[in-house]
């Protein structure tokens, strides 16, 4: 990276289009860095002269003496050779191996299963793992603390499973174990001595640890993109990165998005940073070149990853509020969502629901006041909802709890006991092709907003 910072994907390349750096870092999800790294490309190296002056190595897999010494002999055509060393490991070190991690649950969450085999190769022969032990040891019998030494994070028993049964993918293409070599400081001495005329270095990977040498003499000498978004605690793309990454591809396409267009994305994003790529690029392809990204585009045209209509749904249901609720759920319907899904995803928030009254009945009995605000609830009711409050929620984001409280305080108990008993027997009817599976949600919606069937309309008291 040069020292003025982190490069902007579009300015860089209108510069190395009049002088290219000698050596690029792209930084983030391989959907992300593959569309940068051949858009660089694009300005880098003609169409005509690819086959002779662009070589592409997996970083997983190919050696740096290799990659040195494609660098050191010039293309056959004239112009810029490009050496692109894709999703590369050089920057790694142990601490940041959480990152690998986190990119390769991704991938297995997604189905990219060559992309997560890689990964998983890459952590475990960095843990030091032979081709014996890969093949002998399972990765879901594992000791907590030695899985934790492996990917530096704590992993969930389905995760394991998840990677165990990639373990056998691996097993069945005869994908093995090599020997892990940090070659970072091959690498410096070779920057050092200067890169050779006319040829520039390109690297992407998921994640990079800035203290490495080798990190820092690249900074000195060449240009960074970072092309990651940073995640809340809740695990949910952080507010600001969604919108500097939308804006971008925006660009790309020579579309500006409205800003209430923009609150609907960030709304929408989930937690998948290759899977709003891919939402946003479709989004401007949907709209067309020359225009802004309205919010009708959005609705219409980028899929809520995020799920956060459900949370729009569920206050709308506690509040009885049925126009609001009945189009939230038509519109699911018209997006194509499964009805067992939305089904099952209606049952679990009342569940949630009715684990916050029981909360509310409980340890927060007397103490819940209607208007409460989170703050109040941070500091003074979280605390005492103890091994109840754990059991229900587990480590749900706290405002989140603080939503479903304040939703369930609107909803009697034996409201929302029959509601589950109703989702029941809808649940046998979809399974069954008993009636219509829209019409039948929508009839359950309007019974449950009907009035008399929440508190605040029948003039239940609420908690205090």
């Amino acid at each position: 990276m040069a020292s003025e910072g982190t490069a902007d994907l579009k300015a860089l390349c209108a510069q190395a289009k009049k002088q290219p750096r000698p050596v690029y870092l792209l930084l983030g999800e391989s959907v992300s860095t593959g569309a940068a790294a051949h858009a660089l490309i694009d300005v880098l190296v003609p169409t005509a002269s690819r086959d002779f002056n662009l070589e592409t190595y997996d970083g997983r897999t190919t050696s740096m003496s290799t990659v040195l010494d494609s660098l050191r002999m010039r293309g056959l055509f004239p112009g810029t050779k490009v050496v692109w060393l894709r999703e590369t490991t050089l920057f790694l070190s142990s601490e940041k191996k959480g990152d690998l991690t986190a990119a390769l649950l991704e991938a297995v969450e997604e189905e990219r299963r060559d992309e997560a085999a890689g990964r998983l190769l890459t952590l475990l022969a960095m843990a030091g793992w032979t081709p014996e032990e890969f093949a002998g040891e399972r990765l879901d019998a594992l000791a907590a603390t030695k899985a934790k030494e492996i990917f530096g994070v704590e992993l969930e028993p389905a995760q394991l499973g998840a990677l165990a049964a990639l373990q056998g993918y691996c097993r069945e293409r005869d994908l093995s174990i090599s020997a892990y070599h940090d070659d970072s400081e091959l690498l410096l001495q070779f920057l050092e001595r200067g890169m050779p005329p006319q040829s520039v270095l390109l690297f992407t990977a998921a994640a990079a640890d800035a203290r490495k040498r080798v990190f820092k003499k690249l900074q000195s000498l060449g240009a960074l993109v970072d092309l990651r978004i940073a995640r809340e605690r809740s695990g949910a793309l952080g507010r600001e990165g969604v919108m500097e990454a939308c804006q971008r591809i925006a660009r790309s396409f020579d579309l500006r998005i409205e800003p209430a267009a923009l609150e609907l994305i960030v709304a929408r994003a989930g937690t998948d940073p290759a899977a709003l790529t891919m939402e946003m690029e479709k989004l401007c392809l949907y709209v067309g070149e020359g225009k802004a990204i309205a919010p009708a585009d959005v609705r219409a045209g980028f899929r809520d990853m995020a799920e956060s209509w459900i949370f729009d749904f569920t206050s709308a249901l506690a509040a009885g509020q049925v126009t609001t609720a009945i189009p939230l759920l038509r519109d699911l319907f018209g997006q194509g969502d499964h009805p067992l899904r939305l089904l099952a995803m209606i049952s679990r928030e009342v569940r949630l629901l009715l684990a916050a009254r029981d909360c509310l009945d409980g340890p927060l009995a007397g103490k819940w006041r209607g208007g409460v605000s989170y703050a109040t609830f941070q500091g003074r009711l979280q605390p005492l909802l103890g091994e109840l409050g754990e059991a229900a929620f587990g480590k749900m984001h706290p405002f989140r709890i603080y939503k479903y409280l304040a939703d369930a305080a609107r909803i009697p108990t034996t409201r929302l006991r029959r509601a589950l008993i109703e989702l029941s027997d809808l649940d046998l009817k979809f399974k069954t092709s008993r009636g219509d599976p829209a019409m039948l949600l929508e009839t359950f919606v309007l019974d449950f907003c009907r009035p008399g069937a929440s508190a605040a309309s029948r003039g239940v008291a609420q908690p205090r």
